[in-house]
């Protein structure tokens, strides 16, 4: 067990160190993206005199402007001393040359003098370009960034979140004192030590927990021994005194022998309630009765069928009924348990409105008890032969009867020729 529990442990490390890199390498294309679009994305850039030389050779040369044809490499506009728009490259012609100046002179675009004019080159612009290259990159960088995020979220939810809401709800299960469901173990997650420790720690509780039921069953056992011993030597006693009392005429010591059979009244009474308070723990069990409506009664039943193999046979009514819904979750955990116990078998609920009462019915294929053992299986103690072997201490039915009796309902017992069936009637509200 150490050996898995450090396996475990070295898996945990090694997924926890995943997610670091997974951060480190999302910060890195982040800087990256900024980086790359400025340096390649076509940012600040010497203009190419080369080619604004080439523009104004070229306007200079020609005798009309309808001849000035050539492939360059800027967009420019060629404009008299007077104002007037001669030549443009692209297809902006409609644009005023104030508004044409001030998008120059905002763009940081060149401005070459010529015989007769000027010409605006505009160096901030490639000619025949579509998407700047930058925009392009940032938005591809992006759209991997934000799916590196999804898949990082997704990630955390699955390794994270889950098997967390896991151990949560195996908390839940512990404080309400339910130690028969395991918790699943999944190495793979970072909780994976804490799934084994927890689970560990659930068998240590649920052996700890039988060893102080055997011991307290131990206990009233010896009590119920004990007080047959005493009785019966008492009811001896009292027995010899009333045989005494028949043919005696003393009346000294027909005074004695009622004193005698007085006290062996009395004791016989102390004993018996010893006995009943060494008892009475099973019978103080406390409930909060409230409205409960049915629907909440299928959650109840979801949650204690931790194997899954619970069957609702029909529609649960609509209706309200009296009732503890923490003590209902007890009721249906003791009778599941006790079927995955006794019968392992599918166990089919049905419903029922009949006289202002809801009626349930649990059945199970089990069938290994003898007819006259069924009306017993509610007595305190009592425990069926197909009962050895198995842990328990014969007391959940018949706890399941007391608080189902205090509610105002009925549980009865029955045992098919095909299954087992336990049906409850709960009053309506």
């Amino acid at each position: 067990m150490l050996i898995e529990l450090k396996q475990c442990g070295g898996k945990d490390t090694y997924l926890r160190h995943k997610i670091v890199v997974i951060l480190i390498v999302c910060a890195i294309l982040a800087m990256c993206s900024v980086l790359i679009a400025d340096t390649v994305g076509g940012g600040d850039y010497a203009p190419d005199v080369v080619e604004m030389n080439r523009i104004k050779a070229s306007v200079e040369s020609v005798n009309s402007f309808e001849n000035l044809y050539a492939d360059f490499g800027y967009d420019f506009t060629v404009v008299n001393d007077n104002g007037d728009i001669l030549f443009s490259t692209n297809d902006s012609v409609q644009m005023l040359l104030e508004q044409r100046l001030n998008n120059a002179i905002r763009n940081f675009d060149a401005v070459i003098s010529f015989d007769g004019g000027y010409i605006v080159v505009y160096t901030g612009h490639l000619r025949g370009s579509n998407i700047p290259l930058r925009l392009s990159i940032v938005i591809i960088i992006s759209v991997i960034l934000v799916a590196l995020t999804i898949s990082f979220y997704i990630y955390i939810k699955v390794a994270l979140y889950r098997p967390f809401k896991k151990l949560k709800d195996f908390a839940s299960d512990i404080a309400t004192g339910n130690l028969d469901t395991p918790l699943p173990m999944d190495k793979g997650n970072l909780f994976g030590e804490f799934t084994e420790s927890f689970d560990i720690m659930r068998e240590e509780l649920k052996a700890a927990r039988q060893k102080i039921i055997d011991e307290e069953k131990s206990k009233k056992e010896l009590i119920a021994t004990l007080s047959h011993d005493i009785k019966t030597p008492v009811a001896i006693v009292r027995a010899a005194s009333e045989l005494l009392e028949i043919g005696e005429k003393d009346k000294k010591k027909l005074a004695n022998i009622k004193a005698i059979q007085e006290k062996s009244l009395e004791i016989d009474t102390l004993i018996t309630d010893l006995f009943s308070s060494a008892l009475e723990d099973l019978s103080e069990l406390r409930i909060n009765i409230t409205d409960i409506e049915s629907k909440h009664l299928q959650e109840i039943i979801i949650k204690a069928d931790a194997l899954n193999k619970v069957i609702l046979s029909n529609n649960m009514p609509d209706c309200l009924i009296r009732g503890d819904a923490l003590r209902l979750g007890q009721i249906f955990g003791n009778i599941i348990s006790n079927s995955y116990k006794y019968a392992n078998s599918e166990i089919h609920i049905s419903f029922a409105l009949e006289d202002k009462r809801l009626l349930m019915s649990f059945k199970d294929k089990g069938n290994t008890l003898q007819k006259e053992e069924v009306p017993l299986l509610t007595k305190k103690f009592y425990r069926g032969k197909n009962a050895e072997g198995r842990h328990g201490v014969g007391l959940g039915l018949y706890i399941c009867l007391e608080l189902i009796k205090k509610m105002g309902g009925e549980l009865v017992a029955i045992q098919e020729s095909d299954g087992f069936r336990i049906d409850i009637a709960f009053v309506l509200s």
